[in-house]
């Protein structure tokens, strides 16, 4: 059996309990059934918030969904009452929900809004609870470094609080995260505190744990009596409990030592144990990972058949939980297997369907990036969103104010003249008063509207910066459709290539087309790579330009002197009509990325001996330079397309591959240096790119 056959990364069996860690206790306090009797005979609303809580908490690991529902009624009542001290928890519970299904974003959004109101009322066991779970998603978002800082400065509440529950959870969290991260020696020191600490408090479930995540820690470490002898004592107790489903972690862990050891029999014994005790519990998820490692053992002893067995039983299961990890191990163990039992073709399969796996694997890993980074750039403009909404809110007061003023000066002034008229006999001076009021209520009213118009540019003001923020987002999902769509070819048929070579299936004629067809693909993928790259930076980050005069000519033969390998390979001929006296003004490196561009789409779309023109005017403000090329053409369906981003693809004289990335990319640039672009294109005949940009001014 190949020796890269391992167990699973504890992080999968130690992450349920670094999400109980945001809860307040391990144990239901009441049934759900009794709970929810209660709540129908509750009439108050505000009598309903500690059932809705206790609801909320019990639900936590039987269904997230309802927990979700019970957690938003509990904030709508306690908002509804001004009940402050109930939004933090009910911020938290849901926070926990969407941690749960792993929507990292919503999930820090619920706790850092929970934090800062249980930082305000100073209610400091949800403000740990609060770190607790930012520092859980941290994890998640693969950023350690985050994840230890949040969940250290709950540890210094806790101990604060004397939350003895608390602390010892906390210790768990660390030692758990620092084990994913190989420190095995820092891990053991955390899980040796909370095994001491669950002593003292007599708590056999977290006692009987506590030597379990031990065991786990002295395994890596290589002291192997030293974990028999807890996962023995953690069996002891769970057994004395009646604790099935500790029973069955227990034995796992044993039959992890057993396979490391060699002691196989015994391995095999104390797994089987663990499958049935996770069947009757129906908690899949270890059942699958029990199985994997009895295939371990089943491998070790050449009992092929009965490893298949157990191989397609977790990788059934794997699929099922939707678990790419767990699915990857699994396909690997197949794959050996079925290679071999001499099953060639249904090991490539399952090697093919490995790739798509760990292609799985992979989008979640850039998934995680994006949300980290949209986290923290929604985070910025969000708080700088609230600074402009409370200065909004205090021009509203001061506002409000004013009016108020103003009505009572006006109701006063009414007043003032209704005596005024009745002392006043002469017609003129009540004229004269009268008109005296009018400019004043005049004056007033034009202070008004200029007030209303205020309000309504930063109403504008406001309904820009949305469209700003849906627009990125725009362009953050059409980055994932362009990558997901156009780099899962390329590189599925890469370890097509790779799999089929190592199976001894090719001769050297095959492999040698085979490898001169991988060169255009991976040269045409890494073309479109950059473009996407630098089309996606300009378009989250704005465009930088930095204008400057240069002469164009060395810069195009520096392009033609790259680009020649290719030319020479296709045999084309170029007439590169520049000369010293073409100068622009604008940004070298952009437009540098554009001549590259055109010159690589008339490349890919001429055949063995077309030829390629360049040219160029002058007038007074601008250099017009065209590359003319009697290529292909091009259709006019495609021609009313050409500058959008889609994901249609072309296919050059060759086999090149033609993404329109690079031309939207072309486009963005000229226009960003104040010029222009088009084309003219006739099928069959040719295609002619003019580009316009300002002209050096000496």
């Amino acid at each position: 059996m190949p020796s890269n056959f391992t167990s699973l990364p504890h992080k999968i069996l130690l992450a349920i309990w670094i999400l109980i860690a945001v809860a307040p206790s391990f144990a239901q306090t009441k049934k759900i059934d009794s709970l929810l009797i209660v709540l129908a005979a509750q009439k108050s609303e505000v009598a309903k918030i500690p059932t809705l809580r206790l609801l909320s908490q019990s639900l936590t690991a039987v269904d997230p969904d309802k927990k979700y529902v019970y957690a938003k009624q509990m904030y709508n009542i306690a908002v509804k009452h001004n009940i402050d001290s109930i939004i933090p928890l009910a911020y938290l519970d849901m926070a926990m929900v969407h941690g749960i299904k792993t929507n990292y974003d919503s999930s820090m959004y619920y706790f850092s809004k929970g934090l800062t109101m249980a930082k305000d009322l100073g209610v400091e066991s949800e403000e740990a609870r609060a770190y607790v779970g930012i520092g859980y998603t941290f994890d998640r978002l693969d950023d350690p470094k985050s994840a230890i800082k949040n969940y250290e400065l709950a540890l210094k509440i806790f101990k604060k609080t004397n939350n003895k529950r608390g602390l010892n959870q906390t210790y768990i969290n660390l030692g758990s995260l620092y084990f994913d991260l190989f420190e095995y020696k820092i891990a053991e020191s955390y899980f040796l505190q909370a095994l001491k600490s669950y002593q003292k408090m007599n708590d056999q479930a977290g006692i009987a744990y506590g030597y379990f995540i031990l065991g786990n820690s002295s395994r890596e470490l290589d002291k192997d009596e030293e974990a028999y002898e807890f996962y023995s004592k953690s069996l002891a107790i769970r057994e004395k409990l009646g604790d099935v489903n500790g029973i069955a972690l227990a034995n796992y862990g044993l039959g992890e030592l057993y396979l490391k050891k060699g002691k196989l029999d015994e391995a095999k014994k104390v797994l089987e144990i663990a499958i049935a005790n996770n069947q009757a519990l129906n908690n899949k998820y270890q059942e699958t990972i029990s199985l994997n490692t009895l295939t371990n053992v089943l491998l070790k002893q050449n009992d092929i058949a009965a490893a298949k067995q157990n191989a397609e039983s977790a990788y059934k299961k794997a699929m099922e939980l939707k678990s790419w990890g767990i699915t990857a191990v699994s396909l690997e163990r197949l794959v050996f297997i079925e290679k071999e039992l001499g099953n060639y073709k249904k090991a490539f399969d399952y090697q093919t369907e490995l790739g798509v796996t760990n292609d799985s694997l992979n989008r979640e890993k850039v998934k995680k990036d994006f949300i980290y980074a949209d986290f923290k750039r929604l985070r910025n403009e969000n708080n700088s969103l609230e600074s402009i909404n409370q200065v909004i809110t205090d021009k509203n007061l001061e506002y409000k104010k004013a009016i108020y003023i103003i009505s009572l000066l006006l109701l006063i002034v009414v007043i003032l003249l209704v005596l005024y008229f009745r002392k006043i006999q002469q017609k003129n001076r009540v004229n004269q008063v009268l008109e005296s009021q009018k400019k004043e209520i005049s004056t007033i009213i034009n202070e008004l509207e200029n007030l209303n118009e205020e309000l309504v540019v930063q109403n504008e003001l406001i309904t820009s910066q949305k469209l700003d923020l849906e627009r990125i987002n725009s362009v953050k999902n059409k980055f994932f459709s362009v990558v997901s769509h156009d780099l899962r070819s390329p590189i599925a048929t890469l370890k097509m290539l790779f799999n089929t070579y190592f199976s001894g299936q090719l001769t050297k004629d095959q492999m040698d087309d085979l490898l001169k067809k991988l060169q255009k693909s991976t040269y045409d993928t890494a073309d479109f790579l950059d473009n996407l790259l630098e089309w996606s930076k300009s378009q989250l980050e704005g465009m930088m330009v930095n204008a400057e005069s240069f002469q164009i000519q060395p810069m195009l033969s520096r392009t033609l002197e790259i680009l020649s390998p290719q030319l020479l390979e296709k045999q084309l001929l170029v007439y590169n009509n520049l000369d010293h006296t073409a100068y622009a003004f604008a940004d070298k490196n952009m437009i540098n990325v554009v001549l590259r561009n055109l010159m690589c789409n008339s490349i890919k779309f001429c055949a063995a001996g077309d030829t390629i023109t360049v040219n160029f005017k002058t007038t007074a403000q601008s250099v017009l330079i065209s590359i003319e090329d009697t290529g292909i053409g091009i259709t006019p369906e495609d021609q009313l397309k050409i500058f959008q981003l889609d994901h249609s693809t072309s296919q050059g004289t060759s086999g090149e591959q033609g993404h329109h990335i690079g031309l939207v990319l072309c486009k963005d640039m000229v226009e960003q240096n104040k010029g222009k672009i088009w084309f003219e294109s006739t099928l069959g005949v040719g295609t002619t790119f003019y580009i316009e940009i300002p002209k050096a001014d000496f």
